[in-house]
C-alpha cells in the first residue's frame, strides 16, 4: 500500500468520527471512569472520555495530514528513475552525442557522433565519385582504409535506416573490391532522392588518378 492510500484512509476515518461526533450519532457513550490515586485515600477522580475522543481525533487527524503533505513532497520520478538506470542499453540507439574534432575524425571535420543517417550517406556518397564516371560529381572524399573503419565502427553504436546498404558498400570497399561502385554509387544517390548525376561506369586507374589530382579540396 503506498503512502498516498495510506493518507487518503486516514483522513476517512478522522472525517468520519468528527462527523459522529459532532453530529451527535456516535454509537460510543461518554462514561465516567474512577480512577483511584491513592488506594488508602480513597481519593477519587472522574474523567470522561470526550477528552480521550477528541485527542484520538486530532492525532488521527495530524499523522493523516503528515503522510499526504509526505506523499505529495515525494517525487514521481524517482523510481521510475531508478528502473530507467537499471535497464541495458545494449543494442539500443543512443540519443547522446559529441561533438568530435577534425584531428579524430578521419574526414577532417568537426561534427557529432554517432554520424546521422544524413552524414553517413554524404560521406559515402563523396568516396564513391572516384571510382565511377558520371556527368556532374560536385563532392569527393578519397576512399583510405582509415574512413572506411570509421563509417563501419558508426554502423555499430547507432541505428540506420538503410544501415544495410552502407555495410555492404564499405565491406566491399574494405576487401578492396570495387567492382561495384557503380552500383554502390547509385544505390546512395537514390536514397538521397538525387536527379542529376547518375552513375554510368567505372573509372579506369589512370582516369582515376587524374580525378583525383584535379580535386583541390575535399568536400562532402
Amino acid at each position: 500500500m503506498n503512502t498516498t492510500t495510506l493518507a487518503t484512509i486516514f483522513l476517512l476515518i478522522s472525517f468520519y468520527i468528527n462527523v459522529q461526533i459532532f453530529a451527535g450519532q456516535s454509537d460510543y457513550k461518554i462514561e465516567e471512569v474512577t480512577m483511584d490515586i491513592e488506594k488508602q485515600g480513597g481519593i477519587s477522580v472522574k474523567r470522561k472520555y470526550v477528552g480521550i475522543i477528541i485527542g484520538s481525533v486530532l492525532l488521527v487527524t495530524a499523522l493523516g495530514v503528515y503522510i499526504a503533505l509526505g506523499s505529495l513532497n515525494q517525487n514521481p520520478f524517482d523510481s521510475e528513475a531508478n528502473i530507467h538506470n537499471n535497464v541495458s542499453t545494449a543494442g539500443v540507439e543512443s540519443n547522446s552525442s559529441q561533438k568530435i574534432s577534425g584531428d579524430e575524425n578521419p574526414f577532417g571535420e568537426k561534427v557529432s557522433t554517432p554520424f546521422n543517417e544524413g552524414l553517413m550517406q554524404q560521406y559515402i556518397h563523396a568516396m564513391s565519385h572516384q571510382k565511377v564516371e558520371a556527368d556532374e560529381k560536385w563532392s569527393f572524399f578519397e576512399i583510405t582504409d582509415d574512413r572506411i573503419d570509421f563509417l563501419l565502427s558508426q554502423l555499430e553504436v547507432n541505428n540506420y535506416k538503410h544501415e544495410h546498404t552502407y555495410k555492404e558498400i564499405l565491406i566491399s570497399w574494405k576487401d578492396g573490391d570495387f567492382s561495384e561502385a557503380v552500383r554502390h554509387h547509385n544505390a546512395v544517390w537514390r536514397i538521397q532522392e538525387g536527379t542529376v548525376g547518375l552513375a554510368t561506369g567505372l573509372l579506369s586507374s589512370k582516369e582515376e588518378d587524374a580525378y583525383i589530382e584535379s580535386r583541390k579540396k575535399e568536400s562532402r
